[in-house]
């Protein structure tokens, strides 16, 4: 997650896939809930990623993202930080 107070973009990485995953399905999970359609997240180098672009979860929200085929769920809390320089 990169922003702050409740506005931010999320970007899915896998890290460590298989070489034959070129991309996979992931999707956004907001408070437990699915966060608009599936986006097919794309291998760059040894990652597979999607990044959604910044918009507006409220604060103290847990965000997940799953990728199609994978147990682990990644998941953190928006937070607010305050007004900062």
């Amino acid at each position: 997650m990169q922003g702050r107070n409740g506005w931010n973009s999320i970007t899915a990485i896998w890290v460590n896939p298989p070489a034959s995953v070129k991309r996979r399905s992931v999707r956004l999970l907001l408070a437990g809930a699915q966060f608009g359609p599936a986006h097919t997240a794309r291998r760059v180098g040894h990652t597979v990623s999607h990044t959604w672009p910044a918009f507006e979860q409220d604060t103290d929200v847990k965000v997940c993202v799953r990728f199609a085929g994978v147990n682990r769920v990644a998941c953190d809390r928006t937070m607010y930080i305050g007004s900062r320089p």
